[in-house]
């Protein structure tokens, strides 16, 4: 997926938010053995730099079972994004959510 990013084969649009919330999801200890911490900090230093970073729209409540996942909705349809890509079955439990949610492995296929 990284790969076709650096392609530019899409746009890569981030906020702050994102960006602090995949930080404390890949330092937690299950991810030490598969990503170390001078990789976390290359991959968010490269994200900061490469992709469309956007600031955090205020998130409208409600648009997912989770409020904690509203605001990627919010951002995605700030940023009049294509589609979100999420393994997150909050987001991809939605019915017919405004972008579509796509898996990793369903965008990658998109893409090919």
């Amino acid at each position: 997926m990284l790969l076709a990013w650096t392609n530019e084969e899409y746009e890569l649009i981030v906020s702050p938010q994102l960006l602090a919330e995949l930080e404390r999801v890949l330092r937690r200890p299950k991810f030490s053995r598969s990503i170390s911490d001078p990789e976390i900090t290359a991959l968010l230093d490269g994200l900061r730099e490469d992709a469309t970073v956007l600031p955090d729209p205020p998130a409208e409540p409600g648009l997912t079972p989770d409020p904690k996942d509203d605001y990627l909705v919010t951002l995605a349809r700030a940023a009049h994004a294509d589609c979100i890509v999420s393994g997150d079955t909050h987001l991809t439990g939605l019915e017919d959510p405004k972008p579509p949610v796509l898996t990793p492995t369903i965008f990658l296929a998109s893409c090919a």
